[in-house]
């Protein structure tokens, strides 16, 4: 068997080479990404639900890779604690208020720890801080609801269907939506309606302006309303009537008690036959004694001795009506 030639050793020697620069290269690459060569920050979190979570995956502040999960570990049922590796250089820029969640790289993505700040002041993180949590919704809860949500829209759009199909078959429907007649009434219905809400809007302002009016005073309602010394002088008044019906009563009360007593004047002339022929009679007598008087002052009158006198009288009495 020959000896293997020079260039074949040499051809050998890079390939050789070459694998393992290229081995080293992937060794540094992996190992950049997942922290093995950098300064790193260890910090923990606790949550209740790591769905889809794996050793390795990223850790990303505001969408920026900043470190990679470096350990999963359960505690109880309901907690499961991530230890994260962080590079060192994003210390400053993360505080302990910071708080951690479960994301998703993308829509169906990784699932990845996102951290995200709180404007809060607050000091840097330190080696071996425990971050606050949060649950955001999860994915398959929203797919969940996105489930109902379709089924209900099925469910919506089969009744619409139902619907449409009852109205486009009913004649009566559109016999009343052809119908011009009906479609003129309504219009005049709504014209009536606006000029009723129009003349409702001018008597509401005439009864604003009333109000106003009585509040300033003004107008006789408010004079009577507001005028104090108007009001003094009802009350007098008001007053005096009360003393007038309580007089009254009390003089009410005094002829009834008369018309009782049997002895009394009042009694006596209400009741007494005879007194009563007796005034009339008198009465009787005055009226013919009037008569006779007037008679006699008549007959005086065209006296020729007292003639001159009366016309005098009547001369002065017509000259006093003329002033």
């Amino acid at each position: 068997m020959a000896a293997p030639s020079a260039s074949t050793n040499i051809r050998l020697g890079l390939f050789v080479a070459l694998g393992l620069g290229c081995l080293i290269a992937a060794l540094f690459l992996i190992g950049q990404k997942q922290n093995l060569f950098g300064s790193s920050l260890n910090v923990r979190a606790d949550f209740r639900n790591v769905s889809g979570l794996l050793t390795g995956n990223n850790v990303r502040l505001s969408g920026i890779t900043i470190g990679t999960v470096k350990s999963i570990d359960i505690l109880n049922d309901s907690t499961v604690r991530v230890g994260m590796s962080l590079n060192r250089e994003v210390q400053p820029f993360i505080r302990k208020n910071a708080v951690a969640s479960v994301g998703t790289d993308g829509l169906v993505g990784n699932t990845i720890i996102n951290l995200a700040a709180v404007p809060a002041p607050a000091p840097p993180i330190e080696p071996g801080d425990m971050l606050r949590t949060t649950t955001p919704l999860a994915l398959d809860a929203m797919l969940g609801t996105f489930n109902v949500s379709n089924k209900n829209l099925v469910a919506i759009t089969g009744d619409l269907r139902q619907v449409t199909h009852k109205l486009n078959g009913s004649n009566a429907l559109w016999q009343l939506l052809n119908d011009q007649q009906l479609a003129a009434d309504l219009r005049l219905s709504l014209r009536h309606a606006a000029t009723a809400t129009a003349g409702l809007q001018a008597a509401a302002r005439d009864v604003q302006q009333l109000a106003h009016g009585l509040r300033q005073g003004q107008g006789p309602a408010g004079y009577l309303l507001t005028d104090k010394e108007f009001a003094g002088q009802m009350r007098h008044t008001t007053r005096q009537l009360a003393n007038a019906s309580d007089t009254l009563a009390a003089t009410l009360a005094s002829l009834k008690k008369q018309t009782e007593t049997p002895n009394g004047p009042l009694h006596t002339l209400l009741a007494d036959t005879a007194l009563s022929r007796q005034l009339r009679q008198t009465i009787g007598n005055a009226e013919r004694g009037t008569a006779g008087f007037s008679q006699s002052m008549e007959a005086l009158q065209h006296n020729f001795l007292l003639r001159d006198y009366f016309r005098k009288q009547a001369k002065k009495q017509a000259q006093a009506a003329g002033h």
